[in-house]
């Protein structure tokens, strides 16, 4: 009998050093990531267009970044984040475009709608591992006017 509870300790043991050994996967903690949107609120005229940068602290590598129109994204369909060029498909909330998914920092340019209104425009930022990944996004409202 106390054999077999010294080979159940052993190998719960030996569980405890592998199980510890293999976490830490390479990826920050959440609460160590902060994303940001440089404007983070802006006016437009209809039909004008806007700067945007996107950047974040904590990463331990470059993110894969992503643009979009959270009005057009909670819609279904088309997010209205494009590389650019524009593209030739109308979007009723204006587009967003950026240069690629893998430049970090990221820039992008909002082209407003002709329709005024107010809308948000979201980046991603992702880091993945070989068996996770960690997702950050921040916003930017931009209010179209007349």
């Amino acid at each position: 009998m106390h054999q077999i509870v010294r080979a159940v300790i052993s190998s719960l043991w030996l569980m405890a050093v592998i199980l510890l050994g293999s976490c830490g996967n390479g990826l920050p903690h959440s609460s160590e990531v902060a994303l940001m949107v440089t404007t983070a609120e802006a006016t437009v005229a209809t039909g004008g267009t806007i700067s945007l940068n996107g950047d974040a602290t904590g990463f331990t590598r470059s993110p894969i970044v992503r643009w979009w129109i959270e009005e057009a994204h909670d819609a279904g369909g088309d997010d209205c984040g494009y590389f650019e060029p524009l593209p030739t498909s109308p979007c009723k909330y204006g587009y967003v475009t950026f240069v690629s998914v893998t430049q970090f920092p990221s820039s992008a340019t909002y082209y407003a709608p002709s329709q005024p209104g107010t809308y948000h425009l979201t980046f991603q930022a992702t880091q993945s591992s070989e068996f996770d990944y960690l997702q950050k996004t921040a916003a930017s409202t931009i209010t179209v006017t007349p």
